[in-house]
């Protein structure tokens, strides 16, 4: 790690140090943005640092704003104790995109060799090919190579730093979680939806709007879950449609990368993030911007991106409801130095 890089972390954990019982035992409150210490290399807005503890390098990022005091306020969410899982079935992405293999499982018989009935199974998953966290270590700083808190591509391959583990680590992803219901608010303003297959980006104030129109606020270390419409056309298309959308274009709906979604995401100050789309941001994205949510979201602030989540359920029973907060559990697979994972996401209400 360079010098002035160290410098850069060591001001942003002194400000950390100075917040009110810390980051485990309130909510901290951040600088503005353009008054955050400069990291050397790095766009202004980085907070590498900010979360470290006792001269140990943080690898949890914006998670670390699930307090024991959040995760409490979180389980006042639930009412009724009705509850939906969000992950959607292993098999459903029938043609994975970006060269990725399939779903496969293989069924065993034991009586054969063990002689008893029973039976187990094996299963083949890439974790980026269905409903899934990216870990801090997925997806680098493209002109950089670097991840969040300074780790290098080079150190990422050789390394468990920034894996799933540490997740679990801390008793997996506990908090309060946001929808907004960005599908259902467009469509019942303008009757149809862009295609989820098309570049279409939702903007920050479509996501507003929405939740205006909800009667719905956010929280600082809340995990904010857009619906955009991507798992509904994939249950709906025809097997000649999801190879063409899935397969052999990569491009889809999501939220729109420009300063204007950077800004606004930083303010809001989220745990996690995550969408029923490929990309959670609309894809591919524009690198040569400099506004790849990816880059920002990953690599600046170390805040989790869920995506290809199943949302129709939930979206059905926050309308019955009328209300878009729910207790969200999500158990990611214990793997050290994992790089993607299911997310194992249920919502309680």
């Amino acid at each position: 790690m360079s010098d002035a890089l160290k410098t850069a972390q060591n001001r942003l954990s002194a400000v950390a140090s100075t917040l009110t019982g810390g980051f485990f035992g309130s909510t901290p409150q951040f600088p503005a943005f353009d008054d955050l210490p400069k990291v050397a290399g790095e766009p202004q807005g980085c907070i590498w640092g900010f979360f470290d503890q006792d001269g140990e390098r943080d690898e949890c990022g914006t998670l670390n704003l699930l307090t024991p005091a959040v995760v409490q306020a979180a389980a006042r969410e639930i009412h009724s104790g009705e509850h939906v899982q969000l992950d959607w079935p292993l098999h459903n992405v029938q043609f994975p995109g970006f060269g990725r293999k399939e779903f496969h499982q293989k069924k065993i018989d034991l009586q054969p060799s063990l002689n008893f009935k029973a039976m187990d199974d094996e299963v083949y998953i890439n974790t980026q090919s269905g409903s899934q966290w990216d870990s801090l270590k997925h997806f680098a700083h493209q002109a950089t190579g670097k991840y969040y808190n300074g780790l290098t591509h080079e150190e990422a391959t050789q390394s468990d730093t920034n894996g799933i583990h540490n997740w679990c680590e801390r008793g997996g992803i506990v908090g309060r979680g946001v929808l907004v219901d960005w599908l259902r608010w467009y469509e019942s303003k303008n009757g149809s939806a862009p295609s989820a297959v098309s570049r279409h980006e939702i903007t920050v104030e479509d996501l507003e709007e929405t939740l205006k129109w909800q009667g719905t606020t956010t929280k600082p270390g809340d995990i904010l879950i857009i619906r955009s419409g991507y798992v509904r056309w994939h249950n709906t298309a025809s097997e000649l449609e999801r190879k063409s959308g899935t397969q052999e274009n990569g491009i889809a709906i999501g939220l729109q990368g420009s300063e204007r979604s950077v800004r606004w995401l930083y303010s809001h100050h989220f745990a996690a993030v995550a969408g029923d789309t490929v990309a959670f941001e609309a894809w591919p994205p524009k690198l040569d911007e400099g506004f790849c949510l990816h880059e920002w979201l990953l690599v600046q602030w170390g805040t989790p991106i869920g995506e290809m989540w199943d949302l129709e359920k939930l979206s059905k029973l926050c309308e019955q409801k009328n209300r878009w907060t729910f207790f969200l559990t999500s158990a990611p697979l214990h793997i050290q130095g994992g790089i993607g994972s299911p997310p194992g996401a249920i919502a309680v209400f």
